[in-house]
């Protein structure tokens, strides 16, 4: 009966430490790629397609932002918008992520006669700061955050 008890405490103690070796540590140098769209009249109604390294993020809204975590090194991040292809064009922009750093990306509507475009630019903390004040997350955040 000894024998017996020994031998299940001991499955159970090596059953437990290899689940826990095995098991995949959280990423401690959290990384964030914060992206905003400056409140404007022209082309406030159109929702722009967000992409990072190819993968639709989402769709973001005028005076809105987006909070994205990101593993450290080079990601793109590009922008399109929906309709007829004619004279469309898509925007990007490359960025370094820093471990446990934020990256910030500033996205302003430019149009002419034939088309709109999202430009996309890469700003420092401070300046973000400031354009995104008064600006609340985005409607898409909650599947971003879900990982969808």
């Amino acid at each position: 009966m000894k024998l017996l008890l020994t031998a299940i405490l001991v499955a159970t103690v090596f059953g437990l430490s290899a689940r826990t070796l095995n098991s995949p540590k959280p990423y401690v140098d959290s990384s964030f790629i914060y992206i905003y769209r400056v409140g404007q009249f022209a082309g406030a109604g159109a929702n722009w397609s967000i992409f990072v390294d190819e993968q639709k993020i989402c769709k973001l809204s005028n005076n809105k932002f987006i909070k994205m975590p990101a593993k450290p090194g080079k990601h793109v991040i590009s922008a399109k918008i929906g309709g007829v292809g004619m004279f469309k064009k898509e925007t990007d922009v490359e960025i370094e992520v820093e471990p446990g750093g934020s990256n910030y990306v500033a996205c302003n509507i430019k149009s002419s006669i034939t088309r709109a475009r999202l430009e996309m630019i890469e700003v420092t903390k401070s300046s973000a700061n400031k354009q995104m004040e008064k600006m609340t997350l985005d409607n898409c955040q909650e599947s971003i955050d879900q990982g969808k």
